[in-house]
């Protein structure tokens, strides 16, 4: 199972996510989280890290351009896109070797309009995010989608494509420890962030531990 932890601010938390053995490190530059790191922050964050390609940068572009630029001034090439449509996605895979990810948004049931949306992004996208989605914005609301509810939703981004699937959304080590194989059999990873923090933005090191020992005895 693999393990994303978002929302790293800080340089300590940098080197503790990185030595609990994270697979990826999320850094969130979307200006209405409560997480927002801007690229110079970014750029110093960095390079406390082991290995960079072990970076996400997180990001709600207007245009694929904003994608590309960030990429190059960070050096970053795996990015989790809160915004962009199919096209949009497709015409940055086709000119720039990027790894993207889509976030889609999920609250308590996947509609016919939902479920196309999971299809269309599977089939462009190197992974799709689950998380939960409220008043239409995915992303920061420490809220769980129904575990039900995910799986059907990462079954139909499998069906479409090979696509990754990870599932975020209030993830903590009580939810890891009922459902850890559940999530095991439909996901290929997690992504937490507020269930292993002390405040927001700053990480706890035993929340930390924790999480990431269970998600890796699976």
């Amino acid at each position: 199972m693999k393990v994303k932890v978002c929302g790293i601010r800080r340089l300590l938390d940098v080197i503790m996510v990185d030595n609990a053995g994270a697979d990826f490190l999320g850094f969130i530059n979307i200006q209405r989280s409560q997480r927002f790191v801007g690229l110079n922050l970014i750029n110093l964050l960095l390079s406390q890290m082991e290995d960079p390609r072990k970076a996400v940068l997180v990001v709600e572009p207007d245009n694929p351009e904003e994608v590309v630029k960030k990429s190059k001034t960070t050096g970053i090439t795996k990015l989790q896109l809160h915004s962009l449509n199919p096209d949009d996605i497709h015409h940055i895979k086709k000119a720039h070797d990027l790894t993207l990810i889509r976030t889609v948004g999920i609250s308590e049931k996947i509609s016919t309009e939902k479920k196309n949306e999971i299809k269309v992004f599977s089939e462009v996208c190197d992974g799709i995010m689950l998380d939960y989605e409220l008043n239409g914005q995915s992303g920061g609301t420490g809220m769980q989608i129904p575990l039900k509810t995910a799986i059907k939703g990462a079954k139909i981004a499998k069906k479409t494509n090979n696509s990754e699937v990870f599932l975020a959304g209030g993830m903590n080590s009580a939810i890891m420890k009922t459902d850890m194989h559940k999530i095991n059999q439909k996901f290929q990873g997690v992504d937490v962030n507020s269930g292993v923090e002390e405040s927001p933005g700053i990480k706890d090191r035993t929340k930390l531990e924790e999480f990431i020992e269970i998600c890796k005895v699976i």
